[in-house]
This record gives C-alpha cells, sequence and structure tokens, in this order.
C-alpha cells in the first residue's frame, strides 16, 4: 500500500493481527458469533487469513522515527473508526507537512 500511495513512511501490515494480540488488541469471536457468521455463511478465517476467528481492535498508531508513539486511536467497537482526516492531520504533525 505505500509503494501504490507513494507514501515515504512504511505502513504495517498485521497479518494473523500479531501485532494487535501483542497490543492486547486482538479478540476472538465467542463461539456462539462464531455460529452465527457461519450460519451466514461467512467464512472469517478464509476472508482474513487466520483461522483463528481472530479479529483486531481497530485501531492506528502514529510513530514518529524516533519510535515515540505521537497518536493512538482505538475503539472496541468494530463500527467506530477513526476518520481518515484525523489520521492525515496526526501523519502531517510529524513529518511537518
Amino acid at each position: 500500500m505505500a509503494g501504490k500511495q507513494k507514501l515515504t513512511y512504511p505502513i504495517l501490515w498485521d497479518e494473523n493481527s500479531a501485532v494487535a494480540a501483542a497490543f492486547g488488541l486482538a479478540f476472538s469471536l465467542p463461539d456462539d458469533l462464531t455460529a452465527v457468521y457461519k450460519g451466514f455463511g461467512v467464512d472469517l478465517p478464509a476472508a482474513i487469513g487466520d483461522p483463528s476467528w481472530r479479529l483486531p481492535v481497530p485501531s492506528r498508531f502514529v510513530i514518529d522515527q524516533d519510535g515515540i508513539v505521537r497518536s493512538v486511536e482505538a475503539d472496541p467497537d468494530y463500527k467506530y473508526r477513526p476518520e481518515p482526516e484525523t489520521t492525515l492531520d496526526a501523519l502531517r504533525k510529524v513529518v511537518g507537512g
């Protein structure tokens, strides 16, 4: 994605939600909800490439070149997602743009 968007900074792709889990930002769907998903024909493991039925909490971190976290947005309610402009504002503050 960074190359496609011509970004000059890296973006983390968190395969299997490993980083999210390390930060305590991943959760496994309970069995009853897994059954509901399956009942609707949703194959979450196939869709996300992770057989664990684990999902990350939607979150964004902006970390500067010195490794300092400059912005964090996370909400366990998957329906809430940070607005892209909010993230862009945080990035501009870090890169001076």
